[in-house]
């Protein structure tokens, strides 16, 4: 594995287990200004490393409730309950068992569960021994050997169900696939040789017994950002960037030592292992595990109001879509403890927020940020008042934002002046290191910004107004560009949102030989109701002030595919528009009609449209070919191979 050297920062290390968190709350920008004059990153927490500031939670309260699990049907009930004191001791066992699994090789360890305690033990106790990786367990079996073998993964933590569906329980399959994975371990089969918990327990009361790495600033996280069926992008995280951003989004979300964090979402993303996880126990609170399927379970967001008095719920992050489904949803929020319900992951609809304090008295507090820069960076301060609605907030402390004009190069041209919309930018400490792939990288970094530091481009497009707070318009690349004008597919989405009969809506880019991209909506309606496609397209017409920006075409789903973590997957609908672009083109080509299987592979760096057509005769081969040269010249940004089974 290659590294690049360290940032020139000081790492002070300090051992000291009495050695207290510093809880402020942050309740405006004054707090954030005062915070980064009087304080250094590393003087607001304890330890330098996750092992250091958990030792240091623990050592104030070792027999409080760490980890609260609950599980079906009786979500009132714990199924499990860790202490600070047992969490500790996991960590260290399942540290040094990686040590030792990874023999004389860097210990790198693939983290592929449900969101069970195993998992977030796991993860810390793999960073303390060398790298963690956490997987989504949903990722196809092409992209997990990937990940694996790119990373150099000396171990697997998993659930036998998932190696089950993935390759049919074949672990020399597995082993094949991946040279340097050593050792297999599941957390459900106990009193056998591959159970973790069993090969844990041979290490119990010996404490760590390695000398570890105390750098910091070294990766400890390589964690995939991307989708489900592509390869994802392997982000180099630091023990000090995730630290540095887990004592924001506690100062944000709420320090108070009492406080119990809702956690929904899954520990393969940043959300659930760093800003609801590590930040719940980095303060010495009690983090309540929502089921080990989350905000998937519907049974359980069903139960949430009952589940939030019972445990005294005061905070929780989830998605917009976790919220509209508690805002459609029948029940009380009554007698409820709930402090600060924050939301992120996509953009929140401005009347989701007004009819949320409607119904429940609460303010829903968006956020911002991305896995590049470890997580959370904006986010609306908590006094009680009402959030500035449609802004994504404010940059937390030691994290910088700006909208900037950059040429195709990724080099800053100028910074936007305070309103004008430009390419949002990120600076500070915690921006990590890149990808592991070292050719990403050259779009990851920007370039020339007067400070001379290092910056990242977020991929999104946006504000910055004279008050500090970011406003987010959508994505660079989500934007369609319809023979050279750029259409912000938020425009139509606003526009399809105010029908009555949709639910959920987004807008993405058809490829077309002519125009390069036209737009096309997807809609999911409202459950029960029942719309023609025609219709909506009309209401397109009446309610979309740019021309170029009315769909040339509204598909109704009957559910819009979704991410683990519950935002709209918009690169699936990207490659669901294609496909279905690229078989009408085929129909075209073969007005009888062929068999064909068309699917868009991104496995590789560049995606890859692929068209299988059932044995045609040869007289008409010509049309193959010709078809070849068509869907050729499209702008798929890929590459295209047709032929015949």
């Amino acid at each position: 594995m290659v590294h690049s050297p360290a940032p020139p920062h000081p790492h002070p290390h300090d051992d000291r287990a009495s050695q207290r968190i510093l809880r402020q709350r942050i309740a405006s920008r004054n707090d954030i200004d005062a915070l980064e004059k009087q304080f250094s990153p590393t003087e607001l927490r304890t330890g330098a490393t996750f092992y250091d500031a958990l030792v240091a939670a623990a050592a104030e309260h070792p027999d409080k409730s760490a980890i609260v699990a609950i599980e079906t049907p009786n979500f009132l009930e714990p199924a499990r309950v860790l202490t600070y004191r047992d969490l500790i001791e996991a960590i260290e066992r399942a540290a040094s068992l990686f040590h030792d699994s990874a023999g004389s090789s860097p210990s790198v360890v693939a983290v592929m569960l449900p969101m069970l305690p195993e998992g977030l033990i796991a993860i810390w106790g793999a960073a303390t021994s060398g790298i963690a990786v956490p997987l989504n367990p949903f990722l196809e079996l092409t992209a997990l050997v990937r990940i694996m073998n790119d990373a150099r993964c000396t171990t697997l933590v998993t659930v036998r169900a998932t190696i089950e569906e993935k390759c049919g329980g074949n672990l020399e399959l597995l082993r094949d696939a991946v040279p340097t994975l050593q050792s297999i371990y599941f957390v459900d089969a106990p009193g056998t040789p591959g159970d973790l918990n069993t090969a844990m327990d041979t290490y119990a009361g010996s404490g760590l017994t390695f000398d570890r790495d105390l750098d910091p600033y070294r990766d400890a996280v390589l964690m995939p950002t991307g989708g489900t069926t592509g390869t994802p992008k392997l982000v180099r995280m630091s023990q000090f960037g995730q630290l540095t951003v887990t004592w924001n989004v506690g100062a944000l979300m709420g320090p108070r030592p009492d406080g119990v964090v809702a956690h929904g979402m899954p520990n393969f993303h940043c959300g659930g292992s760093v800003s609801l996880g590590l930040r719940t126990l980095l303060y010495g609170q009690t983090l309540l595990t929502l089921t080990s399927e989350g905000y998937r379970n519907r049974d359980m967001v069903e139960k949430f109001w009952d589940i939030a008095r019972r445990y005294r719920v005061t905070s929780l992050l989830a998605t917009p879509t976790t919220a509209q489904t508690l805002l459609s949803l029948p029940g009380s929020s009554d007698g409820h403890c709930i402090e600060d319900f924050h939301l992120g992951g996509s953009t929140v609809p401005t009347e989701l927020v007004r009819a949320f304090h409607d119904r429940f008295g609460i303010w829903l507090r968006e956020n911002w940020g991305m896995t590049e820069v470890h997580g959370t960076v904006t986010g609306h301060p908590n006094a009680g008042s009402e959030p500035r609605i449609g802004s994504v907030g404010i940059p937390l402390p030691f994290c910088r934002v700006r909208a900037v004009e950059l040429d195709h190069r990724g080099r800053v041209v100028r910074e936007c002046p305070p309103g004008e919309r430009g390419e949002l930018v990120i600076g500070g400490p915690v921006v990590s290191r890149g990808y592991l792939n070292q050719e990403l990288n050259d779009e990851f970094f920007v370039t020339g910004m007067p400070d001379g530091q290092v910056w990242a481009n977020t991929g999104d497009l946006g504000t910055v107004d004279e008050d500090g707070y970011v406003w987010v318009s959508g994505r660079a690349k989500d934007l369609i560009i319809r023979g050279g004008h750029n259409i912000d597919p938020r425009e139509i989405e606003h526009a399809l949102e105010r029908h009555p009969e949709v639910h959920l809506v987004a807008a993405v880019g058809r490829p077309d030989a002519a125009k390069g991209e036209l737009p096309v909506a997807f809609v999911q309606l409202e459950e029960g109701a029942t719309v023609e496609p025609g219709e909506l397209l009309s209401f397109c017409r009446e309610h979309v002030q740019e021309r170029a920006a009315i769909p040339v075409e509204v598909i109704v789903l009957g559910q819009l595919p979704l991410t683990p973590v519950g935002k709209l997957a918009k690169p699936t609908m990207r490659t669901l528009a294609t496909e279905r672009e690229v078989h009408a083109q085929v129909m075209a080509a073969f007005p009888g009609g062929v068999a064909c299987e068309i699917r868009v592979d991104n496995t590789g760096l560049r995606p890859l449209v692929i068209v299988e057509l059932e044995d045609v005769a040869e007289e008409i081969r010509d049309r193959v070919r010709a078809l070849r040269v068509k869907l050729a010249s499209y702008e798929f940004d890929s590459d295209v191979q047709v032929g015949c089974r």
